[in-house]
């Protein structure tokens, strides 16, 4: 398995780079920081770029021809642009005109669907992100992909707890490890059976008890 890690030097995209490693698969790492990609272990090859420029992350994705995609960006461009969306949209398009079919991308609650169900601090903090993230979620659905769309919680750092879960439901809430959730990315990444979903992540032991029959996604 070749994958192709975008925001890769990222407190989760980090997680992703070492597991998927750790799986036996090709890594290959794309970021804005050169310093901090020539400090990951475990990669094929690294590339520096700026995730504003979609010519160049078309051609990142050409050069690597990767068996899937795994976008975990965020964060703001020069140009006031925000990676959430700009940089996301970059990275579906590439994937499109290279035929590369497999693309997760890591998203958030209350985005799309789930909006409804988050709590207005939530919204009053990161909205315009939100936003963002929804209108990127919305651009990779238009696409002749094989997606998949995580939305995690809250994300925490620390060891990996072991009780992160998928869910098929845009009510849940929680909070997720960010080790627990790059579990979850790759195996999700892996499984034919979630193309075309969008799924919740969280840690089953942070889910409230209402809405009480909220269920697991289990083909994962």
């Amino acid at each position: 398995m070749k994958i192709l890690v975008f925001g890769a030097t990222g407190l989760t995209g980090r997680h992703l780079v070492a597991q998927a490693a750790a799986r036996g698969w090709t890594v290959y790492a794309a970021g804005r920081d050169a310093q901090r990609l020539r400090e990951l272990g475990g990669v094929a090859d690294s590339s520096v770029l700026d995730l504003g420029d979609a010519a160049a992350v078309a051609e990142v994705v050409g050069r690597v021809a990767p068996d899937l995609i795994v976008s975990s960006v965020g964060g703001a461009l020069p140009d006031g642009r925000l990676v959430d969306e700009a940089g996301n949209d970059a990275i579906s398009d590439a994937a499109a005109g290279c035929g590369v079919r497999r693309l997760v991308q890591v998203s958030s609650l209350a985005c799309g669907d789930s909006r409804p169900f988050a709590s207005e601090r939530i919204i009053a903090a990161i909205g315009p992100v939100l936003e963002a993230k929804t209108r990127a979620e919305d651009h990779l659905r238009a696409l002749d992909l094989d997606w998949t769309i995580i939305r995690p919680g809250g994300l925490t750092d620390g060891a990996p707890t072991g009780s992160g879960a998928l869910y098929a439901d845009p009510r849940v809430h929680g909070r997720i490890a960010r080790a627990d959730l790059a579990e979850l990315v790759l195996r999700v990444a892996a499984s034919p059976a979630t193309a075309r979903l969008i799924l919740s992540a969280v840690d089953r032991t942070t889910l409230p008890a209402e809405p009480a029959d909220i269920r697991e996604f289990a083909d994962a």
